[in-house]
């Protein structure tokens, strides 16, 4: 399927960053986006919209769109083009008129309902996630795997439940990342994005992406081979990662950092947010309705990785 997409203006591949908002404060990841605006890399930083019960808007998990000084920074990066993405609804997790309320804060200060979002590992409105990504023996398996994490299964997705959300995920959300590979090209790695799974209907799109979770890791996924790699294969890669994690001490950002992104910035990719990367391709043959055959291949691959690897993703 990769090879069936072409990008817009003759550009040879796409390229988007994820920012899970986890640990980002002021101070600790503007300058990263003001070295991505200068390059003309456009990506998607996500927020948490409120701060839940007995939350304070800024903390060590990160800042809420409740701290002033953070929004202030966050509705800047829109206006240079950035796209905001949701993180479910704060650090902690609130039921679900908490959700609706997250929700509706979100259009208000940004215009719109968000376009894409992905889960916080914790988060009990967590929709699909944990063992719920998978589908039986690979949820008993991951469950067995994860047995030394506690805390409270996410449920946003079970109607019974008091963290229910999914359709209100359905309704007002068009794209939820899912699961997470080591491939420069991420449409390689999962040709069907974005995709609807019918075992999991309150999800309209699912798309996947590529590891990076923080500073090193995002470095050697950017290294210059696996740019010439993305280049020569005419994909898409959108990265997951914290870009309040390893990229910038104080007002210096990381060199290599620094190096790896110009050169990236100096190929001819097509550097837009990642729901701009979705629509595009969703324009093209529509959002994938996953068959099961799929879904097994994907969720066989992941999980092996999870096991091998052992990320947090």
């Amino acid at each position: 399927m990769t090879a069936s997409i072409t990008w817009p203006n003759g550009k040879a591949f796409a390229f988007s960053v994820f920012d899970d908002t986890d640990l980002a404060v002021p101070g600790n990841f503007e300058k990263v986006y003001e070295l991505l605006g200068d390059l003309g890399i456009r990506t998607t930083k996500s927020v948490w919209p409120i701060s839940g019960e007995g939350q304070l808007p800024r903390s060590p998990e990160g800042s809420t769109c409740e701290d002033d000084e953070y929004l202030a920074h966050i509705l800047k990066l829109q206006r240079d083009g950035f796209e905001i993405g949701y993180h479910n609804s704060s650090h902690r997790g609130v039921t679900r008129e908490g959700v609706r309320r997250a929700l509706d804060r979100f259009r208000e200060l940004f215009g719109t309902d968000p376009a894409c979002m992905s889960n916080h590992e914790r988060n009990p409105e967590g929709i699909y996630w944990g063992a719920d990504r998978l589908s039986q023996p690979l949820r008993t398996l991951y469950r067995l795997n994860q047995r030394r994490h506690r805390g409270k299964p996410q449920q946003g997705h079970i109607p019974s439940s008091p963290y229910f959300w999914g359709d209100l995920c359905r309704e007002r959300i068009r794209y939820v990342r899912s699961f997470v590979f080591d491939d420069i090209n991420t449409l390689a790695s999962c040709p069907s994005m974005p995709y609807y799974d019918p075992t999991r209907p309150f999800v309209r799109g699912w798309f996947a992406s590529t590891y990076g979770s923080w500073g090193p890791y995002f470095l050697r996924c950017l290294s210059e081979s696996r740019q010439d790699e993305l280049e020569a294969s005419g994909g898409a890669c959108i990265v997951y990662t914290h870009f309040a994690s390893g990229f910038q001490s104080g007002s210096q950002l990381q060199p290599r950092f620094v190096q790896l992104m110009r050169r990236l910035a100096s190929k001819n990719g097509w550097f837009v947010p990642v729901s701009q990367i979705l629509d595009h391709i969703e324009a093209q043959r529509g959002v994938v309705r996953l068959t099961a055959a799929a879904r097994h291949g994907i969720e066989w691959r992941w999980i092996a990785r999870k096991i091998t690897v052992r990320g947090t993703e």
